[in-house]
């Protein structure tokens, strides 16, 4: 059996490299002006991550014992589809923009990301949504342990940890479901827009001089 400690070590470790992969992609998205209202909606997503993120980071090792080994485990696997969602979408998207300088998107570019790429956006606010929900999930009951640690707790609370702890598991496996199906779906966009990149030039000029 895996040691305790081990597993709540490693579930912590990958929340800095997370914090890191979701800076970035809020960065670049951030730098590119007058973008489609699909990156709009993006960074709202990206920052809404990153924002639980730094409250995962402030979990202090006794409540992540609370929580256990399963919700720690799932929550490392959770987190780190999250971090290599954000390191892929933000390596395509510099292929995307690769036309335009100093976050003036050129027409193509412009057209490229808000016309031919918005399902690819799309799918990846839906993959940042599921991961905040259960991310959240896990803060809160993190902070319930927290505040009744040095409490008296009575049947009551237990047994609402209890509640809130087998939600945090449901939520959880949820979304890493809901991110296995979105990472395909996402897998199948990029090959099939990847196939259309040269007529999507020609169609993307028409669509921006309407």
């Amino acid at each position: 059996m895996a040691d305790p400690l081990s597993i709540t070590a490693s579930a912590v470790g990958i929340i800095v490299p997370a914090l890191h992969g979701t800076r970035l992609l809020l960065e670049d998205l951030q730098q590119l002006n007058d973008a489609p209202k699909t990156i709009s909606r993006l960074i709202d997503d990206v920052h809404s991550v990153h924002t639980i993120l730094e409250l995962v980071k402030g979990v202090e090792d006794e409540d992540w014992k609370s929580l256990g080994r399963n919700v720690a485990e799932q929550s490392k696997a959770t987190i780190s589809s999250c971090m290599q969602a954000c390191n892929l979408f933000r390596a395509d998207l510099q292929k995307w923009t690769r036309h335009s300088e100093d976050g003036k998107l050129t027409w193509l570019d412009r057209a490229n990301v808000g016309f031919f790429k918005k399902d690819q956006a799309k799918a990846m606010s839906e993959q940042l949504q599921s991961c905040k929900l259960a991310i959240n999930l896990i803060v809160g009951v993190a902070t319930l342990y927290s505040s009744v640690r040095n409490s008296h707790v009575t049947e009551e609370i237990k047994k609402t940890i209890s509640t809130k702890q087998g939600e945090v598991q449901g939520a959880i496996t949820t979304a890493d479901r809901q991110l296995v199906v979105l990472e395909n779906k996402l897998e199948e966009l990029n090959l099939s827009s990847d196939d259309d990149d040269v007529a999507g030039s020609s169609e993307g000029k028409a669509e921006v001089l309407r």
